[in-house]
C-alpha cells in the first residue's frame, strides 16, 4: 500500500468507510511518517472542535425560550386567581358576621391587596448569559492553522524565496547606494507575489483541511496569505539589515520602504487572481509586469506604459488602500471560488 497522505485528514476526522479506515490503520502501524502525520491531523481536528464547542454555544430549539417564558408567567397567574377567590369568600363570610359592608371601592382595594400579598411574585425572564470567550483557545486555533500551512504550502516555496532574496541581497551589498534599493525593489516584491500565488495552488490540501476541521475557506486563505507575507517580509527585512548594516551610506527605513511599497499591490493582485481564478494567472500577470519593469528604462517599451509601472513600484496611499480592499474582497469571495474547486464552503 502506498502512503495514504491524501486520506489522512479524512481518517483523522472519522469520515472514511470502515474497510478503508481499517486498511489505513494497518498501514499506520508500520509507517512512522504517516503515523506522525495522522497524529498531527487528529490533534488539530480535536483541538479545533473542542475549542469551537466551548466558545460557540448551541442554539436552543425553536420557540423553547418562548414556551419557558409563558410557562413561568402562567403558573403565578393561576395562583393569583386562586388567592383572589379565597379572599372574596373570606370577605363575604366576614360581612355576614360583622354587619354592614364597606363601599364597593373599599372591597375592590381590599381584594387586590389580599391577592397581591398572598400570591407569589411573578419572576422576570432573564436570558442566559453567553459563555465568556477564551482567548487562549482562539490563539491555539490560529497557531495550529498557521503551523499546518507551513507543510501544506511546501518547502520549495520557502527555499526559493530564501535563495532568491539572499542572492539579491548579496548583489545589493556591493552595488552603489542608488542601485541597492532598486535591486531589492525588483526581487522581493516578485518573490512575495509569486509565493502568494503558489501557496494558493494546493486546492487538494485545502479541501482536506476544510473537511477534517470546522475551518472556513476564508480563514484558510487568510492564514496562507498571512503566513507567506510574514515569512517573505521577514526575509526581506533580514536582507535589508544585512545590506545596510555594514555600509554607512544606506538608511534601513528607506531601503525597507523601497521594496515594501510595490510588494503590497503586486501581492494583492496575485492573491486575487490565484484565489478567484487560477494560481497560474497570478504568477503570469506578476511576471509580465516584472519584465515590463525591467524594460521600462529602455526604448523597447512604449512610453505610455512607463508611468503605470512607476506608480505600481512607487505606490501612494490610494494605491496601497486599493490593494488592501482587493485582498479583503478576495477573502470575502473565497467560498464562492472554493465551490468550483470542490472545497466545501463553511461559515466563517
Amino acid at each position: 500500500m502506498t502512503h495514504p497522505v491524501d486520506q489522512l485528514p479524512a481518517y483523522a476526522a472519522g469520515t472514511l468507510p470502515p474497510p478503508q479506515a481499517a486498511e489505513i490503520a494497518g498501514h499506520l502501524r508500520g509507517c512512522p511518517s504517516c503515523r506522525t502525520d495522522a497524529a498531527s491531523w487528529s490533534t488539530l481536528a480535536t483541538g479545533i472542535r473542542t475549542a469551537t464547542l466551548a466558545v460557540t454555544p448551541s442554539d436552543p430549539p425553536p420557540f423553547a425560550a418562548l414556551r419557558a417564558r409563558l410557562a413561568v408567567a402562567t403558573a403565578p397567574s393561576e395562583a393569583v386567581g386562586s388567592a383572589m377567590a379565597s379572599s372574596a369568600e373570606a370577605s363575604l363570610s366576614g360581612r355576614r358576621r360583622s354587619g354592614p359592608s364597606p363601599s364597593r371601592g373599599g372591597r375592590a382595594a381590599e381584594s387586590r391587596s389580599a391577592a397581591v400579598s398572598s400570591g407569589p411574585a411573578v419572576p422576570r425572564y432573564l436570558p442566559t448569559a453567553a459563555p465568556a470567550r477564551r482567548p487562549l483557545a482562539s490563539g491555539r486555533i490560529a497557531w495550529g492553522l498557521l503551523t499546518r500551512q507551513v507543510g501544506l504550502i511546501g518547502w520549495r516555496v520557502w527555499a526559493i524565496a530564501l535563495v532568491v532574496i539572499g542572492a539579491a541581497a548579496g548583489y545589493a551589498a556591493s552595488a552603489p547606494p542608488g542601485r541597492a534599493g532598486d535591486l531589492l525593489a525588483l526581487v522581493v516584491p516578485l518573490v512575495a507575489a509569486v509565493s502568494v500565488a503558489a501557496a494558493c495552488s494546493a486546492d487538494g490540501e485545502a479541501a482536506e483541511l476544510v473537511r477534517a476541521t470546522p475551518t472556513s475557506t476564508r480563514v484558510l486563505v487568510l492564514a496562507r496569505l498571512t503566513l507567506v507575507l510574514a515569512v517573505t517580509v521577514g526575509i526581506g527585512t533580514a536582507a535589508s539589515v544585512a545590506v545596510a548594516w555594514p555600509r554607512g551610506d544606506l538608511l534601513l527605513a528607506e531601503l525597507f520602504l523601497t521594496w515594501f511599497g510595490p510588494l503590497v499591490p503586486l501581492s494583492a493582485m496575485s492573491f486575487a487572481l490565484a484565489v478567484l481564478w487560477r494560481h497560474e494567472a497570478g504568477i503570469t500577470v506578476v511576471m509580465a509586469l516584472w519584465v515590463l519593469r525591467l524594460l521600462a528604462p529602455t526604448s523597447i517599451l512604449d512610453h505610455g506604459v512607463a508611468p503605470f509601472l512607476d506608480a505600481l513600484w512607487r505606490p501612494g496611499p490610494p494605491l496601497l488602500l486599493s490593494a488592501v480592499v482587493v485582498a479583503v474582497a478576495t477573502v470575502a469571495l473565497a467560498p464562492l471560488a472554493g465551490r468550483h474547486r470542490g472545497i466545501p464552503a463553511l461559515p466563517s
